[in-house]
């Protein structure tokens, strides 16, 4: 939607006389379009603007959600006019992602302490409790083995203190966790297109058009775990892990085959080491996340 314009014949701010092509200033930059009108003119405008950016705003929302790959595409191509930029549409959706995190979800992030970390990990699992257990007697064990070695002493106890200091001070270490993982999925976003990289080397791509198909794709993930949550605070007994894991598959091949062009079997064949690679990256960001977390706490 075009912006109507009531443009000046010389430019109030340095004289220039415009010609009728003129939307600013070649002289000084200004624009060429005159604020001093009634306040309803100016009412009207803002709400013109702000009914164009809606819309631009719903339309992105729903070709994100309904067509994976398609705003990709669009963006690859030129057309972007009528899109929300993908870095703007990301830093919206993840404001969002994370404050629902932190409202509802963030319990799961953070036990309170030691014990119940001991207690909760036996009442699910026993078995892995008992690894958990024979592994830390074993740690006792070696640790007792090498008393006379100072320093190994004093950095395992510096270390064992900040993790349980990280575990009883539960909302702070919340808040930290919650932080970290969020400049995690940053760094995880380029590191994806990456990997796309990688694998399409061969379509001698740019890395930025792998770079807005990692952006929408972490976008659209966003939103699933979003309503998932959403899902299981209304539905407490419904599990959706494998629902978002399933979808998240599923719209990333699609998302893959529109975007590069490849057939339904080539999709297929490289979604599985794609995605195995992307969870393997995944978690060993998320390890590391948690690691500085502890550390720095």
């Amino acid at each position: 939607m075009a912006k109507r314009r009531r443009k000046f014949v010389q430019c109030p701010n340095c004289g220039y006389t415009f010609e009728e092509v003129n939307n600013y200033c070649p002289n000084c930059g200004q624009e060429n379009h005159d604020l001093n009108v009634p306040v309803k003119h100016l009412v009207e405008e803002a709400f013109e603007s702000t009914l164009h950016y809606d819309t631009k705003f719903w339309r992105t929302f729903k070709y994100l959600i309904t067509r994976p790959g398609y705003l990709t595409e669009k963006f690859n191509l030129g057309q972007r006019a009528s899109y929300v930029p993908p870095f703007r549409l990301y830093v919206f959706v993840s404001i969002f992602f994370f404050t629902t995190i932190a409202l509802f979800a963030s319990e799961s992030l953070v036990v309170s302490d030691v014990d119940g970390a001991k207690a909760q990990l036996e009442a699910t699992n026993p078995d892995a409790a008992a690894r958990v257990m024979q592994a830390d007697s074993l740690a006792r064990s070696q640790v007792g083995l090498a008393r006379n070695d100072t320093a190994s002493v004093i950095i395992n106890k510096e270390v064992d203190n900040k993790f349980r200091n990280f575990l009883n001070n539960e909302e702070q270490a919340r808040q930290k966790l919650l932080k970290n993982i969020s400049f995690m999925m940053f760094v995880l976003m380029p590191f994806f297109g990456f990997i796309l990289y990688l694998f399409y080397w061969s379509q001698r791509r740019n890395y930025v058009e792998h770079l807005m198909f990692s952006v929408h794709f972490h976008t659209f993930v966003f939103l699933l775990i979003m309503f998932a949550i959403l899902v299981e605070v209304v539905f407490s007994s419904f599990d959706t892990n494998g629902w978002v894991f399933l979808i998240s598959m599923a719209y990333l091949f699609f998302a893959l085959r529109y975007v590069y062009k490849e057939s339904y079997l080539r999709t297929a064949v490289k979604l599985l080491p794609i995605f195995l690679t992307y969870l393997a990256s995944l978690a060993i960001l998320f390890v590391a996340t948690v690691g500085v977390s502890v550390l720095f706490s």
